[in-house]
């Protein structure tokens, strides 16, 4: 079968959905024919699919190139008017459509939100990242979508051969955004600091809210405590992880904000640490209470706080949560499952 992804986000690009894009990309070449469709131009030595770059993120542009292609199946990799209009005009009732979260929820105050809506009404199959994002979509009126919830690479993400030397570090990896709760850990850290004195958090990634953050830390005194370790190159971040004890993400959501999933849960776990989310979007879906980490009430510190404790002072239940969130990514929450649960999808579509 020929598919085309089509797709403003995509590898070398960085971020949850190119990564979600590129490594679905890889393992869907190696059984169908693939040509990914984007503006986005990059080296492809050694992959599966053909990239073929258009000039312009015009639906014309798309337009033509999925004629020129003639696919079976078209794949919308994201939500945009721009990309569900080439897909309705070449494919009719012949394409699927990715939601990750943000991307449907940018287009609910706008004036093309009635066509999004009928557009993603027929795709065949309307495909989400995660269950809390599906109820999501019915509740807006869409057809329930086929979950297919993003994974890891468990040969690449590992745990550390001996656990990490103290001080007890927190860490977190994500764009710096006020979603991501990153003031929350900084407010339940100073509640901390009279328990733990050797306590230390570092944040990895870099965004607009640097700044207020900068200035929290700063006003609670934490300057000792927090480390700020800006963007980190993608092959460094395997590393990142095994000098940590927990992975702590404690996202809210705001207006037009929500975490569709959080593929960084994913990659603690795989590194062997318990996870710390908050019960909010879709990182419900990348957390198994009480087994690979733990869930708290988004925006409260002090619960955060007590989740932290709890985790230090009881070594075993940290430790096994550490391994069963490491046999959860190799048995389940990898990309190979993903792929397989995608090409599924895409057959049901053209049947």
């Amino acid at each position: 079968m020929k598919v085309a992804l089509i797709t403003f986000d995509f590898p070398p690009m960085v971020g949850g959905v190119q990564q979600y894009l590129g490594e679905i990309a890889r393992r869907v070449a190696r059984h169908y024919d693939l040509v990914v469709i984007t503006p986005v131009p990059g080296q492809d030595a050694g992959a599966p699919y053909r990239r073929l770059v258009v000039p312009s993120r015009h639906p014309l542009a798309f337009a033509r190139a999925l004629m020129q292609v003639r696919p079976h199946q078209v794949l919308v990799g994201h939500v945009h008017p721009r990309l569900l209009l080439a897909a309705a005009l070449c494919r009719p009732g012949r394409y699927a459509v990715l939601v990750y979260g943000n991307d449907i929820l940018a287009s609910q105050g706008r004036w093309h939100r009635p066509l999004v809506h009928a557009w993603l009404r027929h795709a065949r199959p309307l495909i989400t990242i995660s269950a809390p994002m599906a109820q999501r979509l019915v509740r807006l009126g869409l057809p329930s979508p086929v979950v297919v919830r993003p994974g890891v690479d468990p040969r690449r993400f590992t745990p550390p051969e001996t656990p990490p030397p103290l001080p007890w570090t927190l860490l977190t990896v994500g764009r710096l955004v006020s979603r991501k709760g990153v003031d929350t850990v900084l407010l339940a850290l100073a509640r901390l600091r009279g328990q733990f004195a050797n306590l230390r958090y570092r944040i990895v990634g870099d965004g607009p809210e640097r700044a207020r953050l900068t200035r929290l830390v700063k006003d609670l005194g934490l300057q000792a405590q927090v480390d700020f370790s800006g963007y980190v190159p993608d092959e460094q971040l395997p590393a990142v992880y095994r000098r940590a004890h927990i992975f702590v993400m404690p996202v809210r959501e705001e207006t037009g904000s929500v975490e569709g999933f959080g593929i960084v849960y994913l990659e603690a776990s795989a590194s062997g640490l318990p996870v710390i989310a908050a019960h909010s979007g879709g990182a419900i879906d990348a957390v198994v209470p009480g087994e690979t980490g733990l869930l708290v009430p988004p925006d409260d510190p002090q619960a955060l706080a007590r989740a932290v404790a709890f985790l230090i002072t009881h070594p075993e239940l940290r430790d096994a949560m550490g391994r069963k969130g490491r046999r959860w990514v190799e048995r389940e929450m990898n990309w190979d499952r993903a792929a397989r649960e995608l090409m599924e999808a895409l057959r049901e579509g053209v049947r």
